[in-house]
């Protein structure tokens, strides 16, 4: 979804707005609004994805109960909206719930309830963006909030009631163990966003890496609006040092592997390299010199405009047929690519 619809979308469920203007009518207004929104523009690039190649479906959120809840291995469960999924882990000591997500709202409560009797105990940030943990003020007060340092800083500007700030924080790496589970955390680097950590179930053999891989499709435009190239690159390939055969990934209707992350990988690296022998086929000073006349910021513009469509139809033909949502989102991803290749990366990277 566009960032401004999301932003404005999701302002509408602000929780500091005076109790009189927050009735039950309201709130049921706002959150279909929201839904709908959500689900209008997931469904065009799904649709688009679908006519473009086959892709394995687990059931998506439908009817009356708007989610999917899927227990993956040993009380871990996967939870989906189809556009945003999540992950939660029941132990014998309280449930370890991992993004909030607001497209769920009440009802990721409500989809625990269906298998346990056990509170909440600990709330996992995966990153700060509200779209993953803009329904965290609707968890227990009591719950113990954990997120990477990075991820603190960035919230503490945010000053955002739907996003309350974690109780505990880690460096580099942290493992939780609430009575029987496991779950590892660990950053990293920058990657899609400063704080964007991997989260692994060691037992279970599961990790969750957000907004990186979308399993079976193209990435989110902008390479999933990532920070940093070269580290979201590097993201791919510091998912595969884990011994995990499947993905919860935050998006998309279903689940991935370790397929998913190689096939992502291959397609970012193609891109990377297409991209740098577009750039230097064609040096923006020898593009100039054919185009003197022409105003050089504007130039530039158009500079940037042709290696993207060179980019496009290069690429297009090939991935297409492996990725759903090539059509929609693959020139966004050559912009990305040409952009950090000169401003970001090193020369022959």
């Amino acid at each position: 979804m566009h960032h401004a619809a999301v932003g404005h979308l999701l302002s509408q469920m602000d929780p500091s707005e005076p109790a009189q203007q927050r009735g039950t009518a309201a709130r049921v207004r706002k959150i279909a609004i929201f839904a709908a929104a959500v689900v209008v523009t997931y469904a065009l690039i799904v649709l688009d994805a679908r006519a473009a190649s086959p892709i394995p479906q687990v059931p998506v959120a439908s009817g009356e109960k708007g989610y999917v809840l899927h227990e993956i291995r040993d009380r871990l469960y996967w939870l989906s909206d189809g556009a945003y999924n999540t992950m939660f882990v029941v132990s014998s000591d309280g449930v370890i719930a991992v993004d909030p997500l607001p497209t769920l709202g009440g009802n990721y409560l409500k989809a625990i309830a269906e298998v346990t009797d056990k509170p909440v105990t600990r709330v996992i940030y995966s990153h700060e963006h509200t779209d993953h943990i803009g329904a965290a003020y609707l968890f227990p007060k009591a719950a113990t909030i954990i997120a990477q340092k990075e991820t603190a800083q960035l919230l503490a500007t945010r000053n955002d009631p739907r996003r309350p700030l974690p109780t505990v924080t880690f460096d580099d790496s942290y493992t939780l163990t609430v009575g029987d589970q496991t779950l590892v955390l660990d950053y990293k680097g920058v990657n899609h966003e400063a704080g964007n950590i991997f989260i692994y179930a060691p037992k279970q053999r599961v990790l969750m890496l957000v907004d990186v891989v979308y399993p079976g499709y193209m990435p989110y435009p902008n390479l999933g609006i990532a920070v940093d190239v070269p580290g979201y690159l590097k993201a791919h390939r510091d998912a595969l040092s884990y011994d995990f055969d499947t993905l919860v990934a935050g998006h998309v209707d279903r689940l991935g592997t370790r397929k998913d992350v190689e096939l992502s990988l291959a397609f970012a690296t193609d891109l990377q390299r297409t991209a740098g022998q577009l750039l230097a086929a064609t040096p923006f000073p020898a593009y100039m010199s054919e185009h003197a006349a022409e105003n050089k910021w504007f130039a530039h513009d158009a500079y940037e405009k042709e290696l993207v469509d060179r980019c496009y139809a290069a690429l297009l033909p090939k991935w297409q047929t492996q990725l759903g949502g090539a059509q929609m989102a693959l020139k966004s991803q050559c912009w990305s690519m040409i952009v950090a290749l000169v401003v970001q990366m090193p020369p022959g990277d």
